[in-house]
């Protein structure tokens, strides 16, 4: 998990009209406790109704094959059905067109 939290903030940090095209408010606000938690290594008791919102997220984001589908999936640090190399190259070819 660590890794794919590696990846989300390098586009959040270094391509933010990216990360703008996928999720919400709330994509944004739970990518921050999940950064929290990877950080710290384990979820805690206080986790516990987080956890329950980000499989729910998770499984809602599962079948998305477009660009704000893919970074929605990444502020929930879910990997898509379609796995995580084509949410990459999807991405890529987005940070591609940035240029």
């Amino acid at each position: 998990m660590k890794k794919l939290l590696d990846y989300a903030e390098d586009i959040r940090q270094n391509h933010p009209q990216i990360w703008k095209k996928g999720g919400n408010t709330q994509g944004n606000d739970s990518y921050d406790t999940l950064k929290e938690i990877v950080n710290r290594g384990h979820f805690e008791e206080k986790d516990r109704a987080f956890v329950q919102t980000w499989n729910a997220w998770k499984a809602r984001h599962q079948n998305h094959t477009n660009i704000a589908g893919m970074v929605a999936s990444l502020k929930w640090l879910a990997v898509p059905e379609v796995g995580l190399r084509k949410m990459k190259k999807v991405i890529t070819e987005e940070v591609k067109k940035e240029k």
